[in-house]
């Protein structure tokens, strides 16, 4: 179910996307299913060879590649510049692809230049689901009336200022954690997702044999 959810969000925020940056250049429903089919291709793009155990896909140095050949296919496709594809399709990626994982599961995004991963998890499955739903309200409105309607910009304001007021709760509670046991100088602080929004799990790693756990909700630790 989990794995469902994170591909979903990275279908429907890919078609999302693509959708708001073409959708005054979009005329014929059909053009308006394609460029929704097509975001979602490119969003999924990157985890393409990852099946086959490389990541090199998930790099930002493959960002202007990718772009490029799909946004030949835009420009074939929908008649559309060439250059707007370009800067359309690098958009889809980053956001629909890249930006999710790094608020979810992680992603080496200079690789191969570094091995280290980047991760901000705040993205839990339920998280993810609201997304998914707030984004296929707005893709499904600006379908059907072939334009970006109050409705569709509301839901797009909604989930990405759900995003937004995730990652501040995170980032009180890692601080909050950082403040409470920076006497016993921990090897690291971990908060992630629990299965209820703006509920979060921490592990703190003080030493070797010492490992401490809690939960917070909202902008506090609350054991």
């Amino acid at each position: 179910m989990q794995m469902f959810l994170h591909m979903a969000i990275h279908l429907i925020m890919g078609g999302t996307i693509l959708l708001l940056f073409l959708n005054k250049r979009l005329s014929l429903t059909k053009d308006y299913i394609i460029t929704i089919v097509l975001g979602s291709i490119i969003a999924i793009t990157p985890d393409i060879t990852k099946y086959f155990g490389d990541i090199l896909l998930h790099s930002l140095a493959m960002v202007p590649l990718i772009g490029a050949a799909y946004g030949w296919i835009i420009y074939k496709t929908l008649n559309v510049r060439f250059f707007w594809a370009w800067i359309s399709t690098m958009a889809t990626l980053i956001i629909g692809h890249l930006l999710i994982d790094l608020l979810g599961n992680g992603i080496n995004l200079f690789y191969p230049f570094t091995n280290q991963e980047q991760n901000f998890a705040i993205l839990g499955s339920n998280n993810e689901l609201i997304i998914s739903a707030l984004l296929a309200i707005a893709t499904t409105i600006t379908l059907i009336y072939k334009k970006v309607k109050p409705i569709a910009i509301v839901s797009l304001v909604l989930a990405a200022s759900f995003v937004v007021s995730l990652g501040i709760s995170n980032a009180i509670i890692s601080y909050s954690l950082q403040q409470t046991y920076s006497y016993k100088d921990p090897q690291y602080i971990i908060v992630y997702p629990d299965n209820t929004p703006f509920h979060w799990d921490y592990y703190i790693r003080i030493d070797e044999l010492t490992i401490i756990s809690g939960k917070g909700s909202y902008f506090t630790v609350t054991k």
